[in-house]
C-alpha cells in the first residue's frame, strides 16, 4: 500500500511554488487587476479580525495562535495591539 505523505506535500509545496505565489501577490511588486483585488480583500480580512479584536475590554489578556502565518500579516498587527501572539507556518521561506 502506498502511504501519502500530506505534510511532505504541503510543506514542499509552500517552500517553492506556493511561495513565489504569495511573493507575486503580496510582495512589493506591480501586480495584475486580479492579484490587486486580491490584495485589497486581504487586507479588508485583516482589518476586520483586528478591529473585532480590539474591541475586546483587556486585548492584551487575549493569546492568538496564528497557524499558517505566512510572513505574518495578520500575527504582526495583532501583536501591535497588544495581544499575545502564536504564530507558525510550515514553511521555511
Amino acid at each position: 500500500m502506498n502511504t501519502i505523505d500530506d505534510k511532505a506535500i504541503v510543506k514542499k509545496y509552500f517552500n517553492a511554488i506556493g511561495f513565489d505565489r504569495w511573493r507575486r501577490i503580496y510582495g512589493d511588486g506591480e501586480v495584475n487587476k486580479i492579484q490587486e483585488d486580491i490584495r485589497r480583500v486581504h487586507q479588508q480580512t485583516i482589518d476586520t479580525v483586528v478591529d473585532w479584536l480590539k474591541a475586546e475590554e483587556n486585548i492584551s489578556s487575549l493569546s492568538i495562535c496564528d497557524a499558517g502565518c505566512g510572513v505574518g500579516s495578520l500575527s504582526i498587527p495583532l501583536a501591535q495591539t497588544g495581544a499575545r501572539v502564536l504564530a507558525s507556518d510550515i514553511s521555511a521561506k
